[in-house]
């Protein structure tokens, strides 16, 4: 029996789902078709996070996955990666980089709408949705209470260790630095 490409763990923050880049991206979607079709009652309604460590993953994999877990009734919550020469950290999330004297918070206690452009040079929260058509820019991370169905831009210009979170990730875009 052939080593799966796609696994799944356990945290203390839900289900974590790994790939393993070794096989085809393809490949690894009739896995996790297998994978789940094999255990419905249990994956069904659950909400999982994606460890992409360092590879990059673009966007058209991104919509193949999702059609692939909602079939299953399963639910993306986020994409973790692994920066180059670490190694993922015990929690899901990664880690919020730490602020200098510098770093500012943005609040906007609404949803974003269509058209509407949100920047600013620290941190972002939204605690509302971030529509399609909505664009979101921030010098450092940005975390959204809702769904993230727009544009996000964390770290910009240059900060790699920013983070991008929402309850919901469905974006049309995301960039980091």
């Amino acid at each position: 029996m052939s080593k799966s490409g796609v696994k799944f763990s356990g945290t203390d923050y839900g289900l974590l789902m790994r790939l393993e880049w070794e096989t085809s991206f393809p490949q690894l979607l009739v896995e996790l078709e297998e994978h789940l079709q094999q255990s419905l009652s249990f994956f069904s309604g659950a909400q999982v996070f994606l460890e992409v460590g360092q590879r990059p993953i673009l966007q058209q994999d991104m919509e193949q996955l999702t059609v692939v877990l909602e079939r299953y009734d399963v639910a993306l919550q986020g994409v973790i990666s692994a920066p180059p020469g670490h190694s993922r950290r015990p929690a899901v999330m990664p880690p919020m980089p730490q602020p200098d004297a510098h770093t500012t918070l943005h609040i906007e206690r609404r949803t974003v709408r269509s058209g509407e452009k949100i920047a600013a040079e620290g941190h972002v929260i939204v605690m509302g949705d971030i529509n399609p058509g909505a664009e979101v820019i921030a010098g450092s991370s940005i975390f959204v209470w809702g769904s993230l169905k727009g544009t996000a831009y964390a770290g910009v210009p240059d900060r790699s260790d920013a983070v991008i979170a929402a309850l919901h990730l469905a974006p049309i875009q995301l960039r980091i630095a």
